[in-house]
């Protein structure tokens, strides 16, 4: 076990890996009452087409998600039930790129603890359970549908791709889920729930040394099969977009709009990424957030309300910048969007103490989001699972320049590959 201290924060991550392969970290919150732990597979939406060993395999769109719904059930019944009885409460979501189990207790750790392990790594499947929560999903799937945000989201992101599996319903779609058979989820369950593909995080006042004998133990009486070798195959994506402009009807009171900048599909380290992600962030922020100029301008003209909304996603595979706002001069919205990209580009807007500004309220917030077990297991997840680590994003945030800021900006918000989505009420 391996002890990594933070003294510029105050903080503590314990890290094991358990001889199948299990990576572990147990990070210290003195004095805390509560609990929480989260169980993640490296495994999501994304991967339905994958090599094992060099045999290669396709499963059907939704199977990650369709695999996380099951994983709850058991011969016995419902797992959730017995969480609730030992205090705990319990959840599960599926991303693109993983599948992460949890629960937050403050009572019976050990038994939840137990519990979470035992229901993530023993599947029960029957023909008959499948069938059954095919019609579940199939219900999920078209409460979505009819979801006017949902609906919105997933048109914009077919308009920006052609052959990435972003573009999918996390949940697949009923056609695709109709497929899945018990063999698909022993196959799915077998290759990406082995230990080496897996971590556990566990935040909250530990003792330690004992808590991580029990989780080896526990490891150590499992029956699993060599490490698989796992190869993903993902397309490749142009940057070109499939189709600029499009419009929808739905049953919607206010005509609802969203943009998406598309970037190139980039393969670069995570560092890399993580500095064009915060880049963005503040550029962003700086350009189109509530203290600025713009934001104001678009608010006087009265092309945006509370609605609006803009963000840059950043994974490994994909990224784009999303605009949204609910407004009846779609085309004049757009237009100042296209505009204001472009007039701050190569200006001098951008600025040193803007950066600062930004850089101040960022880690503001950031050290205020430590003080809650939930964001610091499923954040330090998600950088972990990126090749990232969060109690280094003080330093990377530092070192970030006015530089980097402008150059990712000018690359990401090109206009020539801004899609336009609108919904409107029916005619």
């Amino acid at each position: 076990m391996k002890r990594i201290d933070y003294p510029e924060i105050d903080e503590s991550v314990y890290r094991h890996q358990c001889d199948n392969g299990l990576d572990v970290f147990v990070i210290q919150k003195p004095g805390y009452s509560k609990k929480f732990v989260t169980y993640t597979t490296k495994y999501g939406s994304m991967d339905d087409h994958f090599r094992i060993d060099g045999e290669a395999f396709n499963v059907p769109d939704g199977i990650a998600h369709f695999l996380e719904h099951k994983m709850f059930e058991k011969e016995d019944g419902d797992v959730f039930n017995l969480f609730s009885k030992y205090g705990a409460n319990a959840n599960a979501f599926t991303s693109y790129d993983r599948t992460s189990y949890l629960f937050s207790t403050t009572e019976s750790f050990e038994k939840n603890l137990s519990l979470l392990m035992n229901m993530v790594e023993q599947p029960y499947f029957t023909d008959e359970t499948v069938a059954r929560e095919v019609g579940i999903i199939n219900e999920e799937i078209k409460m979505y549908q009819d979801n006017p945000g949902y609906k919105l989201y997933f048109e914009t992101l077919n308009q920006m791709y052609h052959n990435l599996p972003v573009k999918t319903d996390i949940a697949g779609t009923e056609s695709s889920i109709s497929e899945i058979t018990s063999d698909h989820l022993f196959l799915c369950h077998r290759t990406f729930y082995h230990p080496s593909n897996m971590v556990l995080i566990l935040v909250g006042d530990f003792d330690v040394e004992p808590l991580m004998q029990y989780i080896d133990q526990h490891q150590g009486g499992r029956d699993v099969d060599a490490r698989p070798e796992i190869e993903r195959a993902l397309p490749e994506e142009p940057r070109d977009i499939v189709k600029p402009h499009n419009v929808l009807e739905m049953d919607v009171e206010e005509t609802r709009v969203m943009l998406g900048f598309k970037h190139h599909q980039d393969r670069t380290d995570a560092s890399a990424r993580l500095v064009r992600d915060l880049s963005m962030m503040f550029a962003l922020d700086m350009v189109f957030g509530e203290q600025s100029e713009y934001y104001y301008e678009l608010m006087e003209k009265g092309l945006i309300d509370d609605s609006f909304s803009f963000s840059h996603i950043e994974e490994a595979a994909f990224s784009h910048v999303l605009f949204a706002a609910n407004t009846e001069e779609t085309e004049a919205f757009t237009e100042e969007i296209r505009r204001i990209s472009e007039a701050v580009k190569d200006s001098g807007f951008f600025t040193q103490e803007k950066l600062t500004v930004q850089k101040r309220e960022i880690i503001g917030d950031y050290l205020s989001s430590l003080n809650s077990p939930e964001y610091i297991a499923n954040q330090y997840t998600k950088y972990y699972l990126d090749g990232y680590d969060l109690y280094r994003l003080p330093e990377v945030i530092d070192e970030i320049t006015i530089n980097d800021v402008e150059k990712h900006f000018i690359d990401v918000m090109d206009s020539r590959y801004m899609v336009e989505c609108i919904l409107k009420p029916h005619a």
